[in-house]
């Protein structure tokens, strides 16, 4: 079945944008702490690492909320999406807070595992423990974008977020440098001025949702249905470990990174920041690819479900080559702009090199990724990350490490995780009946093992196929 780009695009497009303005508050955070020195971006680029595996359970409570509320839209059922998103945005404020807490008690304990020194260490502490206790802001703003994207509203959540990122741009600049009252209060300014910004969206949206002026309703009375947080969780669990997975395995790896000094892990942090901004492409196809899943699936439409995923991919794998070409092309002023240091230019430049190279591999997996946590199937997802993580990446760095290979070789490493997650998932993609879910919504989906799906991909390679990709997804 052909499936229109235009329809993937139309919930890309804004998608994409909503991700870029994000990605442009990372941005401003290196640039506003920059005249501090090596030791603040270093600081700054840990605590935000730290904050995103903080985000890990609201991340994942956004792949359950996708599916779920898509599902009973696409099924034509305005009160269960509701619903949905009323338990969602319930569940991130009780996740949120008591992760928080959790992370502010052993916030030295954390920091103390990148080796940094002293004063690095300090000013990281002092981000991440407000960063910690303020995160349910953000858990708050990434359930409302969700909920009103499963159901096709992409317009909205890009107002929230783009009111959002300009408070939190001009909240932090506010707080780090002292102005309008405010007292100068340096790296630890960061995370009060990002969550102040961003709590005056989250306040607005409060006040017309009980006003009952969007089309999903607040139904706090049936927030804590027993059968739909068990939905919830059933899809999210999985969700969940694979973000913590992916969080714990960034800050293992950038403790390897670390052992080459501070200008290489400074460098890492910025090369990181610098390829969120081709990420955020590929984010945008991976939502609308797990909107459009779910809402076809909802629909009886297996055959949409499926076609809807490779037209997200194509697109994903279009936009993100280009990107990446012109990311390398201009690595020298944007390493320029992000450090004032001579050798974490350097490393930056090197970095976006092996950034560029990935990003088709990171297309496919958010693409197909997002095509399959929006169907459901959220466990064999975790079982790829665990693959490319753990073993395209921490194995194989650990090897380049007890060898004395320079950062170049261990930065270059990423590419063996990306390989392996995309080569598994569109195997996994291939094999799935998606007209058993069709029937069956939320039915669980065994998980192959990778030998399994490897036998299967090569039986298929050198058999004959007729047509195209069908509902089967062969």
């Amino acid at each position: 079945m052909a499936f229109s780009y235009k329809t993937v695009w139309r919930l890309a497009g804004p998608n994409i944008t909503s991700n870029v303005l994000m990605v442009a508050i990372s941005f401003a955070h290196l640039a506003i702490v920059a005249p501090f020195g090596r030791e603040a971006s270093a600081a700054v680029v840990t605590g935000g690492r730290v904050h995103f595996l903080l985000m890990a359970a609201s991340m994942a409570l956004s792949v359950a909320t996708t599916a779920v509320v898509a599902r009973a839209w696409g099924a034509d059922d305005g009160d269960e999406a509701s619903a949905a998103a009323t338990s969602s945005l319930v569940l991130s404020v009780l996740i949120s807070l008591g992760l928080g807490f959790i992370t502010f008690l052993f916030a030295p304990q954390i920091v103390h595992l990148f080796n940094l020194d002293p004063k690095t260490e300090a000013l990281a502490v002092g981000y991440i423990r407000p960063a910690s206790l303020l995160n349910i802001v953000f858990s708050l703003m990434l359930t409302i974008a969700t909920s009103f994207r499963a159901i096709g509203d992409v317009i909205r959540p890009l107002r929230f977020i783009a009111c959002g990122a300009a408070l939190s741009i001009l909240g932090s600049y506010i707080c780090v440098h002292g102005a309008f009252g405010v007292p100068e209060m340096g790296v630890t300014g960061i995370p009060w001025g990002t969550a102040g910004g961003q709590s005056l969206v989250v306040l607005w949206f409060a006040v017309c949702w009980l006003k009952r002026r969007y089309v999903l309703a607040p139904k706090l009375d049936d927030a804590l249905n027993t059968r739909r947080l068990r939905l919830l969780a059933s899809i999210g669990t999985p969700a969940a470990l694979e973000q913590i997975l992916i969080q714990v395995s960034f800050l293992l790896f950038m403790m390897l990174i670390s052992a080459y000094g501070t200008a290489a892990f400074a460098a890492y942090g910025i090369g990181i920041t610098v390829l969120s901004v081709t990420i955020v492409v590929g984010l945008g196809f991976g939502t609308a690819s797990a909107t459009l899943a779910g809402q076809r699936l909802g629909a009886k439409d297996a055959a949409g479900a499926v076609a809807s995923g490779w037209a997200a991919m194509r697109l994903a794998i279009l936009g993100m080559s280009l990107l990446a070409i012109l990311t390398f092309i201009f690595r020298d002023p944007i390493a320029t702009v992000l450090s004032s240091d001579p050798a974490v230019r350097e490393h930056t430049e090197f970095f976006v090199l092996i950034l560029a190279i990935v990003q088709p591999l990171m297309a496919v997996e958010f693409a197909i990724g997002g095509a399959l946590r929006g169907a459901g199937d959220t466990k064999f997802p975790l079982v790829v990350t665990f693959a490319g993580m753990i073993v395209g990446r921490l194995t194989i760095g650990l090897i380049v490490r007890a060898l004395g290979g320079p950062v170049e070789a261990m930065y270059a490493v990423i590419i063996a995780d990306y390989t392996i997650k995309a080569a598994l998932l569109i195997l996994r993609f291939r094999k799935i009946n998606w007209h058993e879910l069709e029937d069956h919504p939320h039915a669980p989906i065994a998980i192959q093992s990778v030998a399994g799906i490897s036998r299967v991909a090569v039986r298929s390679f050198f058999s004959r196929r007729n047509g195209g990709d069908n509902a089967q997804g062969k």
